[in-house]
């Protein structure tokens, strides 16, 4: 059996930490409608599949279990509530191991299927809001001025709010033409889902949107769409929901780009047309932006910090599966482009310049000529793209060949010596066939579209295979390199002591080693010699340089042109990767020019506080300003600098985190203004509140005004992928609103960030929340051991789930070594989710003391501040996830006997500060509950809350035995039972794997 407490020890799990809430206001009509519609469409599903699944008796105890879960009230348990929770605990308590599993197993299909549902609501909602808005309601005294707007904006609702708040066209153009935003997407966040399982939810997606859509269909075509989904769910639940081996990087890559087959590639022209659309209605005359005003980024297979599966082949033959991926679709494109395009010369003129090119493809390829000739000699748009595809065919030849020779291997297959052994001199080299470039293939498209709107036709799929040319190239996305600071400090160290300097550079001091930096990037003269034997890191730390200058010689500059640098501290971090580069050819001393962005990331809040005095002394070099200048295409030194929020929290907490990333943008843009240096800020985004996540939207308009100027670069990380980008209409509502956020903070300026007493008010408050933060996470001696014990933490790592290990160092066991994502994976899994809401209260709490009046300011600075807003918005969602009876039964369950006291002590820490955050929350905002101000939000997590707690209880039975089993032989659950059986760690250990599973599944969240 599972063991429990009885549902007498339940009662010491404290107090009911809100039983002064009131019920909850009746949401928004529309959203509640639309949920109880479709859920009881996943309810009926739900079931149906269990009771075809599993044996009679189990699936009713399972119907039974969620049954009670919807009569428990998280807000004000009453003495339904606490029977239902008790009846629970005994279901569970007399579950075997296998029905535990197939527990933990329905549940996580249950929040799956709801998590579907609600992205078929965003999306139906998101479609609604294109049409719902007219001019002059856009243009409603009533409505929110834009500066403190908080829901998103279409480009239809944004353009003709800023036509009616007069800004003029000329302003408007210039900031378009110059739009920059870059998503990136990574892999080493918590990923849970396995890709077939994803691959499983994209079907029962599509069959449920095709159900909803069939109300005119008759009840026999209806009732054969409820057959298939039935089936296409219980072929998932036959699915093993976990990972069979750990993932390699390149199955990393494999599903990272899945997102840009499925819906992307298509999804970027459709983004293009609504902004032409959109302007075309409120501001005629301004030019859109460019095609490529919205690109990828990737940090997939090309992110090596702490990840050693990440090599330079690695990188190489991400690089050739990205370009083999765009090649297939251009193929496919043009080959739909050759059965559409068939005009006649008898009936329509064709442009010299593409009869030009006609004749000179006949002279390069006599053979397509041969056999195409005849049956195109009157159409000559099919006979160009006939062409097309025979380039592009070939591009993809070569583009096999260098990925089986890999990228140390140079591909030329013209003998690099003439045999005059032989008397025979060497042919000339033949001329390139196959696109050397993603500009001559476009080029062939833009004559032919050139020719056909010269006659007045359009073809809009030739359109848009333009507008995806500009925007993923033959690389799709660019590659950003990653590698952790110190890896450049020592190879450079390890290279010195080899050439005997009189001080090694290990052993200088910062101002010497700038000095010799910036004199050995001036110089022609090689520093690293051939041939030498290097320790293992520093020989690849050489070869990463050398793979991206191969990278960029064969697949151009976009394809990598950036490398981050984790945890920069110094002048120095930046300058070591630069004297790499140029050792590698990426950096030309005499000519003064750079084919490699470096970008430093701040993450810990000395580092962000240190960052402007370290970019002062770079942006004060010649030398240096001449470098980035050189990586712009206009010519203007640019400057990239990436914020880490994830570090930056586990380091000071999350009020004291995102204050010192706030200040940090203002005086970098500040100084960059003062240098005249263009500014685009990375913002290292987790998915998580606790690591920079939260509604994109109100996250870009937070920013402080000036920072942006139309450039931003954001990571789009783990389950976010999911969440944003696995519907199309869900990918361009995400697209959309992160553009409107962009263009409405660089346009609608505000100076309420200049304002010195709130600007001295949020530094108290930083301070604060910090030093309560730190004081718990970082002095308590107890606290390494409570998270350990208490959150399942250790159980996470064993996921097969990431190729990045959880920690930095292997075998350290300090929270200084423990990554940023499964910190907070094991908070969120255990419901204390403390990283995005601690130390908060407190900070509050001391200010009100010493003025109480100060309430009302709050107050104000809720309603005018975006910056303040944001802080208080994302604090209200997580507290509304927190579960602290729950957490309280993983403290006295997990927790040993000896650490029972001091874990006791930091539990009721933990309670007095969430009550303290959530009373000053209310107060704030004026909402009686959490979320009153988001009736959808509010509702969807209630459903949450409550039907998650049987997982809980789950997960902690499992946890406790499995702990106990690696503690001790294997044993039976209760000796002396007749059925009494030996559980192996193993089958202990997939139940409790498989209840993270389903808590993720159903907070929508892991790190």
């Amino acid at each position: 059996m599972i063991m429990l407490p009885t549902p007498a020890d339940n009662a010491s799990m404290g107090p009911t930490l809100a039983a002064t809430e009131a019920s909850a206001p009746a949401a928004e009509p529309r959203v509640t409608r639309l949920l109880g519609e479709r859920l009881e469409l996943v309810e009926d599903l739900w079931q149906t599949v269990l009771r075809s699944e599993c044996p009679p008796q189990q699936a009713e105890r399972l119907l039974r279990m969620k049954e009670l879960s919807g009569r428990i009230d998280g807000g004000a348990p009453d003495q339904a509530s606490e029977a239902a929770t008790a009846e629970i605990v005994q279901l569970i308590r007399d579950m075997d191991l296998a029905e535990a599993i197939a527990a933990a197993r329905s549940f996580s299909l249950y929040f799956q299927l709801v998590n579907i549902l609600e992205q078929h609501i965003e999306e139906d909602s998101y479609l609604a809001s294109l049409g719902a808005h007219h001019a002059d309601e856009l243009n409603d005294p009533f409505v929110p001025p834009l500066a403190s707007q908080t829901e998103p904006a279409t480009f239809r609702e944004l353009f003709s709010r800023l036509r009616g708040l007069g800004v003029p066209p000329a302003q408007i153009e210039k900031l378009l033409l110059e739009l920059d935003i870059r998503l990136v997407f990574t892999a080493h966040p918590t990923e849970i889902v396995r890709h077939t399982v994803r691959h499983k939810q994209r079907r029962v997606a599509a069959l449920i949107q095709q159900l909803q859509k069939s109300l005119l269909l008759n009840l026999d075509d209806r009732g054969n769409l409820r057959l298939q989904l039935e089936e296409e769910i219980r072929l998932w639940w036959r699915t093993d929901e976990l990972h069979q081996f750990k993932p390699s990087v390149l199955d990393e890559v494999d599903y990272a780009l899945h997102y840009f087959q499925q819906v992307l590639f298509g999804a970027m022209p459709q983004l293009r047309q609504r902004i032409r659309t959109a302007l075309a209605a409120n501001y005629p005359d301004v030019l859109p932006p460019s095609d490529a005003f919205c690109t990828f980024g990737s940090w997939v297979g090309s992110d090596r910090d702490g990840n050693p599966s990440v090599t330079p082949d690695i990188t190489w033959r991400t690089a050739s599966y990205q370009r083999q991926l765009m090649l297939d679709r251009y193929l496919a494109a043009v080959h739909d482009l050759r059965d559409q395009l068939s005009i006649s010369m008898q009936w329509s003129q064709v442009s010299a310049p593409l009869l030009e090119s006609l004749e000179m493809d006949r002279l390069r390829f006599p053979e397509v000529y041969e056999e195409r000739a005849a049956r195109y000699r009157l159409e000559p748009y099919r006979l160009k793209l006939s062409y097309v595809l025979e380039r592009l065919q070939l591009t993809k030849q070569r583009n096999e060949q260098l990925a089986g020779a890999g990228w140390d291997v140079p591909h030329d297959p013209r003998p690099s010596q003439p045999d005059f052994a032989q008397g025979v001199m060497p042919a000339p080299p033949p001329p390139e066939l196959h696109y050397a470039t993603v500009d001559e293939f476009r080029t062939d498209l833009e004559l032919i579209n050139d020719s056909l709107q010269g006659t007045g036709l359009s073809c809009e799929p030739l359109e848009n295979l333009i507008a995806q040319v500009h925007t993923f190239a033959f690389c799709l996305a660019s590659l950003d390199i990653r590698q952790e600071s110190t890896r450049h400090s020592d190879a450079l160290d390890e290279l010195t002591r080899y050439l005997q300097m009189p001080i090694p550079y290990g052993e200088m001091d910062e101002e010497q080693r700038v000095a010799w930096l910036f004199s050995e990037l001036q110089t022609r003269r090689p520093l690293i010699p051939p041939a030498v034997q290097w320790s293992p890191a520093t020989a690849e730390t050489f070869d990463v340089l050398r793979v991206v200058h191969r990278l960029q010689k064969e697949f151009g500059s976009r394809i990598c042109r950036t490398y981050v640098i984790s945890m920069s501290h110094t002048v120095s971090d930046l300058l070591e990767v630069l004297l790499l580069a140029k050792e590698a050819g990426l950096v030309d001393p005499m000519a003064q020019r750079s084919d490699l962005l470096v970008i430093p990331l701040f993450e810990t809040v000395e580092d962000l506080k240190a960052a402007p005095q370290v970019m002062e002394r770079l942006f004060s070099t010649p030398f240096y300003r001449q470098l980035i200048a050189s990586t712009s295409p206009t010519g203007k030194p640019l400057q990239e600098l990436m914020l880490g929020y994830s570090d930056s929290n586990k380091d000071s907490g999350f009020l004291s985190s995102n204050w010192e990333i706030h200040q940090a943008q203002i005086a970098l843009q500040r100084l960059a203004t003062k240098h005249e240096v263009a500014l685009r800020l990375f913002h290292g985004r987790g998915g998580s509140v606790g690591r920079g996540g939260g509604p994109a939207y109100q996250a870009i308009l937070a920013q402080p005004s000036g920072t942006l100027n139309g450039r931003i670069k954001i990571t789009e990380q783990g389950e976010v992928l999911a969440s944003k980008y696995s519907l199309p209409e869900l990918a361009l509502y995400n697209l959309e609103t992160v553009t409107t956020a962009v263009i409405q903070n660089s346009l609608v300026t505000s100076h309420v960030d200049d304002t010195p007493d709130w600007n001295a008010l949020m530094a108290r408050l930083a301070a604060r929340s910090r030093s309560h933060y730190r004081a718990l996470v970082h002095e308590n001696p107890d606290l390494v051991g409570f998270f350990q014990q208490c959150t399942p933490i250790e159980e996470i790592s064993k996921l097969q789930i990431s190729s990045r290990p959880a920690r930095r160092k292997s075998g350290a066991k300090d929270l200084s070594s423990l990554r940023a994502i499964p910190w907070v994976f094991g908070w969120t899994q255990s419901r204390f989710l403390l990283p995005s809401w601690f130390g908060v209260g407190a900070a509050l709490q001391e200010e009100l003391n010493a003025d109480p009046e100060q309430l009302e300011l709050f107050q104000q600075l809720y309603q005018r501040w975006p910056f303040f807003r944001m802080l208080i918005s994302k604090v209200e969602m997580t507290l509304s996830k927190v579960d602290l009876d729950l957490a309280h039964h993983y403290v006295q369950s997990l927790g040993r006997p000896e650490s029972r006291e001091a874990f006791e002590e930091i539990f009721a820490v933990i309670a007095r500060e969430f009550v303290l955050t959530r009373d000053l929350v209310l107060a704030i905002t004026g909402h009686q509950r959490l979320l009153d101000g988001d009736p959808g939000l509010q509702l969807s997590v209630e459903l949450r809350n409550r039907t998650i707690i049987p997982l809980g209880f789950l997960q902690v039975a499992l946890l406790r035995r499995l702990r106990d089993q690696n503690r001790q032989p294997p044993m039976s659950e209760e000796a002396g039972k007749q059925d009494s059986r030996t559980y192996s760690r193993s089958e202990l250990l997939r139940g409790a794997l498989l209840t993270i599973n389903g808590i993720a599944a159903g907070m929508r969240n892991t790190g």
